[in-house]
């Protein structure tokens, strides 16, 4: 197959990239930078503004979506617009298969704007046949939200978490996440909404606590009213102060308790 990666130098796209490669794949990994970490094959400078070209779709049987702009709402709105314009642009091309990288944060419980984001760009794609829903969990692995929490888990001897961090956490391994993603490219029927984390979620404070063990440390874990967290991640975002996880993050894992997602995986 010819598929084209579109966010791909991100934790997952890069991974994704790499993975389809080494199964035989022509990939075509597309991002801002025009650099994949890890990955020798055609990269291409591409952004939401700019028009996807025939040469680029050329050829294509599958395309997955994983972009996303993370410049507040106005990057919200441009995700939103352009993720849809180029599923009808890569429709009209010919292109047979588009999965489009969703979140367990989307759903009617969704109240961060990521969460909220994913959830609209899924109700303008109801009803397209071509496309398929992919809705992870926290991916597991070497980078992303959860490689951040696991640098900090190992660096800090006293860890806030809110309330306790005793709320759950739907988990993926970003390894398994690419087999099954790529099973979903290659299928004949896939199903049209697939939920990928395993059936057991993990409580975010073992999160934390087995991501410190790795590195041979054991931090204390105090328990902070999640409200309080909030509000101190916004005022530390208007200080630009480097953190793991920011407000929209908290925002979203709060509102997840909530979710009804069931999860497709098989044992």
């Amino acid at each position: 197959m010819r598929i084209l990666i579109f966010g791909a130098s991100g934790f997952i796209g890069a991974h994704l990239a790499q993975y389809a490669a080494i199964r035989g794949h022509e990939v075509a990994a597309l991002c801002r930078s025009g650099v994949v970490a890890g990955f020798a094959g055609t990269c291409l400078k591409w952004t939401f503004e700019a028009p996807l070209t025939a040469s680029v779709m050329d050829g294509a049987n599958c395309a997955i979506h994983l972009a996303h702009d993370f410049n507040g709402s106005k990057g919200a709105q441009m995700t939103l617009r352009e993720t849809l314009t180029n599923v009808e642009r890569l429709r009209a091309a010919g292109v047979k298969r588009q999965i489009f990288f969703s979140s367990y944060s989307a759903g009617q419980h969704a109240t961060s704007l990521y969460g909220r984001t994913k959830l609209a760009i899924e109700n303008g794609l109801a009803g397209a046949d071509d496309i398929v829903i992919v809705r992870p969990g926290l991916v597991l692995g070497d980078g992303g939200i959860y490689g951040r929490i696991r640098k900090w888990a190992r660096r800090l001897p006293v860890i806030p978490l809110p309330d306790g961090g005793y709320g759950q956490v739907p988990i993926i391994d970003v390894e398994r996440l690419c087999q099954e993603t790529l099973a979903i490219a290659e299928a004949s029927a896939p199903e049209r909404e697939n939920n990928l984390f395993e059936k057991q979620p993990r409580s975010l404070r073992q999160l934390v606590l087995d991501a410190a063990a790795e590195g041979g440390r054991s931090p204390w874990i105090i328990s902070v009213p999640a409200l309080v967290i909030v509000i101190g991640l916004r005022i530390v975002a208007v200080l630009r102060l480097p953190l793991p996880v920011n407000a929209d993050n908290l925002e979203g894992f709060l509102a997840n308790q909530a979710a009804r997602h069931i999860s497709i995986l098989k044992d």
